[in-house]
């Protein structure tokens, strides 16, 4: 088997990394065990429940992680398939989304003026609500080290943001949740020269998918692998 990319393995290290923290924020306990991260309680939106965190592993050993959480009468049960080779479709589950890991080399530092770390919880309200965000990330999360909550302004008006996240190790920063408010164009650029004045000399990782990735591409970042995400279908027995 050829090893995976490094690039791709760091990508999913910070993104594992980022959901031990959301994890922590939100008072829920997570174990891992031959590769599957597992969360021990009820996650937050938008997050899944199981993360298969190298290649190869069994899916019928993902799809029983999902299965006894839902036996334990906890909700949600989405597989997070990091390295897309696992085969869900005959083990009750169906296919969410699809998107590409992505990588850029470190940014050049620049101003940003339309860009600024959120350290007030009324703006985090604010930003949350109009991401469709809320309840995601408390307030606490200001006050992490490793979370920077970018707001992005226009005449005192927020208009769009992105969340950025430093693993504890490794040379890279995960982006994430970037967006802008209907009618506004989109300022990767922008983005770019806030994350390298935040985060000097690290490389950028993270994931998207269709407009938004295109747009990555566009201002260098490249594809490094392939996401997916599986929920229980319909009906499924647990």
């Amino acid at each position: 088997m050829t090893p995976p990319d490094p690039r791709l393995e760091a990508a999913v290290a910070a993104s594992r990394s980022w959901y031990d923290d959301v994890m922590e924020l939100h008072g829920v306990p997570v174990s891992v065990a031959d590769g599957l991260w597992v969360a021990g309680g009820p996650v937050p939106l938008f997050h899944s429940s199981v993360l298969a965190l190298r290649p190869g592993i069994d899916a019928h050993a993902a799809a029983e992680a999902s299965r006894a959480r839902r036996r334990g009468g906890l909700p949600g049960g989405g597989v997070a398939d990091c390295f897309a080779d696992l085969e869900l479709a005959g083990h009750g589950f169906e296919e969410l989304l699809e998107a590409k890991w992505i990588h850029r080399t470190a940014p050049e530092p620049g101003l940003a003026e339309e860009w600024t770390e959120l350290n007030d919880a009324r703006d985090l309200d604010r930003w949350s609500e109009l991401h469709d965000y809320v309840g995601v990330l408390p307030e606490a999360a200001l006050r992490h080290p490793r979370f920077r909550i970018l707001g992005r302004f226009a005449d005192g008006r927020l208009i769009g943001g992105a969340v950025t996240h430093q693993p504890p190790s490794g040379d890279v920063v995960g982006v994430s949740n970037v967006w802008e408010r209907p009618g506004t164009d989109p300022d990767w650029l922008g983005l770019l020269a806030a994350i390298g004045r935040s985060h000097p000399g690290r490389a950028i990782v993270g994931y998207e998918r269709d407009a938004d990735l295109a747009r990555a591409l566009a201002v260098g970042f490249e594809i490094v692998g392939t996401h997916r995400v599986w929920v229980p279908a319909p009906f499924a027995p647990a």
